[in-house]
């Protein structure tokens, strides 16, 4: 077996060893297919290395002279990315083990018995093997590399079509916009930072550093738990908030404080307030008017997405309250889609509301089996009973809708 084994994968081997210990302390988990996964992804690992380290340091020198590199160790990154990913998929890829702290203690002591007289692995293998590859190996290399990131710039580009991602977060809510000529707005962004970062890593380019635009709809840690983290990460033009108090602490705060560190004073959003995007294409704001609600989830920014004869009506988490007031107020036109309010609670998505709206689908985002019960039985009735297709984030996950203005397509991605 450790005969066609390279040294350098006996190396990965070893500190998977080292580390497992802690795995089963911590985790409970016993890895059955980290030996082969890792063997696969193994032969990327010093190109994700090198090509990362330049970048790094062309970057010191300024941003742009470290992108080619970046480039270039994204597309090894990417098939790590792949590869781990497809193998987490296999069945019983692991196994429950649970390890009490004396047993990660005596687990240490045989593992230091047993490789107190082994000789150390060769970590410079894979020099070695990369020396001797001919040099018309790197020019192929070379060649099939620029033809990949070229292939994944071109992919990036606008294609005239405006892009709603409404993202699979879990419990909260985060809907990525892309309009037509490439402009990029989140409207909330769920709980949990590192489900947001993988979705926006999922269906921006990997060099993207910018939005347009960012919403904040209110401030419960569902809406706005992972916007902090996104402004470390992306620089911000424009933020759109719904005035409530930010106190002083939590992710809302944080959120302001992030945002005045980039130099962006929020707009307070308000009734009547027309946002041109580009030409044909705009946001309204429904809510909130003047006066406020006790309840901070009727105080939830309500947007009014326009684009030729497509229409988005995105609700926040309103309830009852706000959608009997914009009733009365005859400010709520007919809708082709509706993204149904606080995750489809009971509170929200009244008989009048839908009537009114007559959308010809809805949108529901929530978390996978959550504590809440979202969406309500009660309002999936209500739904089906007029007949309007329910799209769900914790069946469907990321759910794509495309659209020239005109015509609609929907899509789901895994």
């Amino acid at each position: 077996l450790l005969g066609w084994l390279s040294e350098a994968v006996l190396l990965t081997l070893a500190a998977q060893l080292l580390t497992l210990p802690l795995m089963l302390l911590h985790f409970g988990q016993l890895s059955l297919i980290s030996l082969p996964a890792n063997a696969l992804i193994l032969p990327a690992q010093p190109a994700v290395m090198s090509w990362g380290g330049l970048a790094t340091l062309a970057g010191l020198i300024h941003p742009w002279l470290g992108q080619p590199f970046a480039w270039v160790s994204w597309l090894f990154l990417e098939y790590t990315i792949t590869l781990v990913e497809l193998m987490a998929t296999v069945p019983g890829a692991a196994v429950a083990i649970s390890l009490p702290p004396a047993g990660a203690i005596t687990l240490y002591c045989l593992i230091a018995i047993l490789t107190w007289q082994r000789r150390h692995a060769d970590s410079s293998a894979w020099r070695r093997a990369l020396g001797h590859l001919p040099w018309r190996q790197f020019v192929m290399g070379g060649a099939i590399l620029g033809s990949l990131l070229n292939w994944a710039w071109a992919a990036s580009l606008p294609d005239g079509q405006l892009h709603i991602y409404f993202l699979d977060i879990g419990q909260g809510d985060a809907t990525l916009i892309r309009t037509a000529t490439g402009r990029l707005l989140l409207i909330d962004g769920g709980q949990f930072p590192a489900r947001l970062q993988e979705q926006l890593s999922d269906h921006l380019p990997f060099w993207q550093r910018s939005l347009d635009m960012v919403v904040a709809t209110h401030p419960d840690a569902d809406h706005v738990g992972g916007l902090p983290a996104v402004l470390d990460r992306y620089q911000i033009s424009y933020l759109l908030v719904n005035g409530e108090p930010p106190g002083r602490a939590g992710p809302y705060a944080a959120l302001l404080s992030a945002a005045a560190a980039q130099g962006v004073e929020p707009t307070l959003a308000q009734a009547g307030q027309i946002i041109w995007l580009e030409d044909g294409l705009y946001l309204e704001v429904l809510h909130p008017g003047t006066t406020r609600s006790e309840n901070r989830n009727d105080n939830s920014i309500v947007l009014r997405l326009v684009y030729g004869d497509f229409s988005l009506l995105l609700t926040g988490d309103i309830e009852a309250e706000t959608e009997q007031a914009l009733l009365e107020g005859n400010t709520l036109p007919p809708t082709y889609a509706l993204k149904v309010a606080h995750h489809g609670s009971e509170t929200s998505t009244t008989a009048a509301f839908l009537r009114q709206l007559g959308p010809s689908v809805a949108v529901i985002s929530a978390g996978v089996d959550n504590q809440f019960g979202h969406p309500h039985e009660l309002i999936l009735g209500r739904l089906g009973s007029a007949y309007i297709p329910v799209l769900r984030t914790d069946e469907l996950h990321t759910i794509e809708f495309i659209t020239d203005g005109h015509y609609l397509t929907m899509l789901k991605h895994p």
